[in-house]
């Protein structure tokens, strides 16, 4: 391919140019070939007068030489070699029509001069008038041997007409030369713009690559008291600076503070409680406007050594912290020699930084406000839910004492009333124990007390303990223990609850069959608690949310708030076990609890079976 170089005089590269001399070898090859088989074509025809010997001769040496100038490979590049071979070429076309014709022949072969004068016409204008030169004293030559004619012969129009042509042909070729050299041009700078793309993409991909490296780092923590620090530092090693820190804006008050620095000792004297007025440094009423600034020479000198701790800088960079367009702070970072190649990238990378680092202190700010408002949530339901039972338990107190007739006489209907008001009374009052229950949990103020607990009676305990009011008549309660359960090491309040719970929710949905409670020993050691009711079941989809919290399985009659079995997954968990559900609809629901292995692996102690059934 011919490429023209882009420089003003309009020469070729190296590399063009070994290019266009292979391609003149090449050319030569086949332009000898063809004439070889013109001029035989035309004796066997006989047609013209033309020597066929002195042609093929001088084609055959055009055919070395083409062979000899493609193995001088050293030679491709070299203006020596063009020039040689353009020479080569007007003296074999000068000798080839010399020896092969003469009168008409000979002026129709002139046009073979064309073929040196395009080519060398197309690398540069002054090199392909030369050509056309050459070509007309050439012809001039041939016409002077032939006729032997004088100066006048270069009056002639055999003289004009063929040199006419050849410089023609070459302004033509100057006109395609300088198109290809605009194209060439054009190909040349798209070719620069690609470089510098793919430099520029190469950049931004390891732009990109630190700045997901900073993003993640930042978003390891959102703790908010770290949260500063933590940014501060991502930045610094993110950007491999000498000093950083992070400041606060507080645009009401027209100040700004310390949050963060490189240098922990800045916060000896509690510099970062202090506020300084946003006019004290002039430059931070610029980061209102500006993405990244930078402060190189006198400007990085008059950064407030109380903020450096006294370290000389000669490059401070700072971006600003938006919080919906406002401005609440700024990441710094600075370099005690001056960044000249990489400060566009560090600028690039801090703004990329500053982004996800306003995002994570909002995230971190939002956090903080969720965990006060669940404080608050906690302290709210524990307060209301103690001064609400306190109330009910003395109500709950009144209703006995009225049903047992304590003051006073009661006739069927009052007695039936009170007993309907005591049933929804004690739903109440569990309901309450619930979130009491979960409150503390939540809060940490329901700590586990481990001991050595025999499943066997506390299941006994469970079944016996249950309230007239939970029992049908048409559903029974059976227990069933292995002989051989374990003793095991575990809380044993908060798995009576556990159980109790699991109880309660069974003999809530079971409307006739049984309540089966079971207990076997696994193969680790531990104990397999199992709760089974002949009940309603759980519908497929709901299997997946009845442990949330305030959540129930729709088509519920029960009543409650959905706190029952999220304490059961919440305190099994807390015992280090794990609870399942199977449950299949018309045919009843299995809860599995299995919890770790007992107190000590020799342990020999169990809790006996026990068979125990109520109706």
């Amino acid at each position: 391919m011919l490429e023209r170089s882009v420089d003003s005089s309009a020469r070729f590269s190296t590399r063009d140019l070994a290019t266009f001399n292979r391609w003149l070898c090449v050319t030569r090859v086949r332009a000898a070939l063809a004439v070889t088989g013109f001029v035989l074509v035309l004796d066997w025809l006989g047609i013209g007068a033309i020597s066929v010997r002195p042609a093929l001769g001088i084609c055959g040496a055009l055919l070395l030489l083409s062979a000899a100038g493609l193995t001088a490979r050293r030679l491709h590049s070299s203006f020596a070699f063009l020039f040689a071979q353009t020479v080569a070429d007007l003296g074999a076309i000068t000798a080839g029509i010399g020896l092969s014709a003469s009168g008409e022949p000979a002026l129709l072969l002139r046009p073979m001069y064309m073929m040196v004068i395009v080519p060398t016409s197309l690398i540069s204008a002054p090199i392909g008038l030369a050509a056309a030169a050459a070509a007309t004293i050439n012809h001039g030559l041939l016409l002077a041997l032939e006729r032997a004619s004088g100066v006048a012969m270069l009056g002639s129009l055999e003289f004009l007409a063929p040199a006419f042509l050849f410089f023609l042909v070459a302004q033509q070729s100057f006109f395609y030369s300088d198109h290809l050299e605009l194209k060439n041009r054009a190909l040349a700078d798209l070719a620069a713009r690609l470089r510098e793309s793919k430099k520029r993409l190469a950049e931004d991909g390891r732009l990109s690559a630190d700045l997901a490296e900073a993003a993640r780092q930042l978003s390891t923590t959102l703790d908010a008291p770290r949260v500063m620090a933590h940014v501060n530092r991502t930045a610094c090693e993110q950007l491999c600076a000498d000093w950083g820190a992070t400041f606060l804006v507080d645009s009401h008050r027209g100040t700004f503070r310390l949050a963060s620095a490189t240098d922990p000792q800045l916060f000896a004297n509690e510099l970062g409680r202090i506020e300084f007025p946003l006019g004290s440094w002039p430059v931070i009423e610029r980061l209102r406007r500006e993405r990244v600034l930078a402060l190189t020479g006198p400007e990085a000198a008059r950064v407030p050594i109380l903020f450096t701790g006294e370290r000389l800088l000669s490059t401070v960079l700072l971006a600003p912290l938006d919080r919906d367009g406002n401005l609440v702070g700024f990441l710094a970072v600075g370099y005690s020699a001056t960044l000249v190649a990489a400060r566009e990238w560090a600028a690039h990378l801090l703004a990329g930084i500053a982004e996800h680092a306003a995002i994570v202190l909002e995230n971190a700010r939002l956090l903080e406000e969720i965990r006060e408002a669940n404080r608050l949530k906690s302290e709210f339901v524990g307060a209301v839910s103690h001064e609400l039972r306190s109330p009910l338990n003395v109500i709950l107190g009144y209703l006995e004492m009225a049903l047992d007739e304590g003051l006073g006489p009661v006739t069927e209907g009052q007695r039936d009333a009170l007993h309907r008001t005591r049933v929804q009374s004690l739903h109440l009052l569990e309901m309450i124990t619930a979130l009491l229950d979960l409150n503390r949990f939540e809060a940490g103020r329901l700590p586990l007390q481990l001991a050595p607990v025999a499943v066997g009676p506390l299941l006994a305990e469970v079944c016996d303990q249950v309230p007239d009011t939970w029992r049908r008549r048409e559903v029974k309660l059976a227990l069933d223990v292995a002989d051989d359960v374990p003793v095991i090491h575990t809380d044993f309040g908060k798995l009576k609850t556990v159980v109790r719970n699991l109880v309660h929710n069974a003999l809530k949905f079971t409307e006739r069959g049984a309540v089966t409670v079971t207990a076997i020993p696994t193969p680790t050691g531990g104990v397999s608690i199992a709760v089974a009711d002949t009940g309603r079941g759980i519908p497929p989809d709901a299997i997946g949310y009845i442990f949330d919290m305030f959540r129930q399985a729709p088509g519920g009659e029960g009543g409650g708030v959905g706190l029952g079995l999220h304490l059961v997954r919440r305190f099994v968990e807390a015992l280090g076990g794990e609870v399942t559900v199977a449950s299949e609809l018309g045919v009843g629901t299995r809860f599995t609890i299995v919890l770790p292995g007992p107190l000590t692996s020799g342990g020999t102690e169990t809790a006996g079976g026990v068979q125990a059934a109520a109706a």
